[in-house]
């Protein structure tokens, strides 16, 4: 049975206050941080997986890691394991979207794995270029790559541009989070919204 997704969009970051989008690879705004902390307090006390029937996965840039960081530590402090999948990463080639290097990276996060990040990274080439086709493409490989995991739940922390590609919609806001299944309709895989609030879903 593929795993239940919960979609998070990154606190606000720094970029997000003035809309400059040419500020590079922006960390979170101090309200940003206390998005996460809200998050947090509102996932916790009832989150319903254990251990090992969850994963983290995350963008590599690093608001969405800071997010993690805020807003998820409790899930990781249980055993929960994260890791940086280039696929999630935001849409465009302006700075803010532009990533610092795997080896810089896991410097600055050593406790994150970084095993399945694709080396091509940082670069918008492939898969990862700012056209529709290749956001079409992406979203379809994420989705896939999804529905083969075995964990009863993978958290998703990513951004409103790749989540409006995957998802057709609707645009989160920060910290917004929704929570999915994913079922197949003529031949290709679709996230089907189901009841928001995770922490009063039992788990299957």
């Amino acid at each position: 049975m593929a795993p239940i997704i919960i979609l998070i969009r990154h606190g606000e970051a720094l970029h997000n206050i003035d809309d400059d989008w040419g500020m590079p690879d922006p960390g979170l705004s101090e309200k940003g941080i206390e998005q996460c902390k809200a998050l947090a307090a509102e996932l916790e006390p009832n989150f319903p997986f254990a251990q090992g029937e969850c994963r983290i996965v995350v963008s590599p840039l690093t608001r969405t890691l800071q997010t993690v960081q805020y807003g998820l530590q409790w899930l990781r402090d249980r055993g929960v394991a994260t890791e940086v999948r280039a696929e999630w990463q935001e849409t465009t080639n302006n700075p803010c979207d532009l990533g610092a290097e795997p080896s810089v990276l896991q410097n600055e996060w050593p406790d994150l794995d970084f095993s399945s990040l694709d080396p091509i990274y940082p670069q918008k080439v492939g898969l990862y270029e700012a056209s529709e086709e290749a956001f079409q493409r992406r979203a379809s490989f994420a989705k896939r790559w999804l529905f083969k995991q075995p964990e009863k739940c993978i958290v998703v922390v990513t951004h409103s541009g790749f989540l409006k590609r995957v998802l057709g919609g609707p645009r989160f806001r920060n910290v917004e989070y929704r929570t999915y299944e994913l079922v197949e309709e003529s031949g290709d895989l679709k996230l089907k919204e189901i009841n928001r609030d995770i922490a009063s879903r039992e788990p299957a």
